[in-house]
């Protein structure tokens, strides 16, 4: 451990700060209403992840094929965007599984603690309280006591003052004169009991005072600050915690990923082309050329002959633009078998 190390470990609140009571009292309160604040923020986080989770399983629900859609489930596009739904569902369950962790383990963990640290920063600041009521009440009667002697001194100086000025006095009886040595005399011995009190209150203030300053008072500082520390470490322990959490489902997340890598991988777009095949071929040949229908070879008397029919046809066997025609009618739907009906 080096020197600057070891001289932060020698500090202590209750050497360092023997006068910052109301300090430490704000202190302590402060970083406990942080570590909520924290927890606050945990619970926060953990709604986010069961509101993602729930909305991962909807989506994997809606997405769902449907009954209608079950003779497309052949085609390896989407089978694999079936298996990509699973995997989806099981991110789902990772998310829950975080946010029942973060619930359980952090949470719960730091509400512990805190009700602990403010059951204890109680009793240390009542035990504070406590030693300062004593000590004050015992300056108290320091203070009292100092007064009473100064009071009576005061007093046995006036007496013995008096008693002079009445034993020069001439025209004083002897028993004048001793009533004020007796006055004296009381006087004297009241200051010196008045005295003996101040001395022993000011010996009992002392100690006290040492007592408190030096053991009592340090021993509850010390305790707030093993209080902070704790509360302190705790929050360290527990941010560690919540990427512990995060890390325990990471392998399962990546097996998702692989899952959902390999379902993708497993699309194969020439096989799907090939079932498209297999599902609409009809096995029959596409139709053949239509032949040209001559009709003057089906009626030989026909006023118009073979030269002049020829003139209004192309040398392709299509009709010229000088006969109009119907547009030709072609179906090839409703069944296996292709009919092709040609009008002109």
């Amino acid at each position: 451990m080096d020197e600057a190390a070891e001289s932060v470990n020698k500090m202590s609140w209750g050497t360092q700060l023997w006068d910052q009571y109301e300090n430490i009292s704000s202190q302590t309160n402060k970083g406990i209403e942080f570590l909520e604040k924290y927890c606050s923020f945990i619970q926060d986080r953990l709604a986010i992840e069961k509101e993602y989770a729930t909305k991962l399983r909807r989506l994997a629900k809606n997405y769902q094929p449907k009954k209608r859609e079950e003779e497309d489930n052949e085609f390896s596009s989407c089978q694999a965007f079936r298996n990509v739904l699973k995997e989806v569902n099981d991110l789902a369950g990772q998310r829950e599984v975080v946010a029942e962790s973060l619930e359980q383990r952090i949470v719960q963990g730091i509400q512990v603690l805190s009700r602990a640290l403010r059951e204890e920063r109680k009793r240390c600041l009542n035990e504070g309280t406590s030693l300062q009521q004593t000590l004050t009440a015992q300056l108290g009667a320091l203070d009292r006591a100092k007064r009473n002697y100064e009071k009576a001194f005061r007093e046995s100086e006036k007496a013995v003052e008096n008693h002079k000025k009445a034993d020069m006095d001439l025209n004083l009886s002897r028993a004048e004169v001793e009533r004020y040595k007796n006055i004296m005399t009381s006087k004297i011995q009241q200051s010196d009991d008045a005295k003996n009190e101040y001395a022993n209150q000011l010996q009992k203030t002392n100690n006290l005072q040492r007592q408190h300053y030096s053991v009592a008072l340090p021993t509850v500082f010390n305790r707030l600050q093993e209080l902070d520390e704790k509360r302190t470490g705790g929050i360290r322990e527990f941010i560690i915690g919540t990427a512990e959490v995060e890390s325990a489902v990471a392998p399962i997340i990546a097996r998702c990923m692989e899952g959902i890598v390999k379902a993708g991988e497993s699309i194969n777009e020439k096989e799907d082309s090939f079932k498209v095949i297999e599902r609409y071929q009809s096995g029959f040949t596409p139709p053949t050329d239509i032949p040209f229908d001559d009709l003057s070879k089906q009626n030989p008397d026909s006023p118009m002959d073979s030269r002049v029919l020829s003139s209004h046809f192309t040398v392709k066997g299509t009709i010229s633009k000088g006969v109009k025609r119907r547009p030709a009618i072609f179906s090839f739907f409703g069944s296996n078998k292709v009919s092709v009906y040609v009008c002109l």
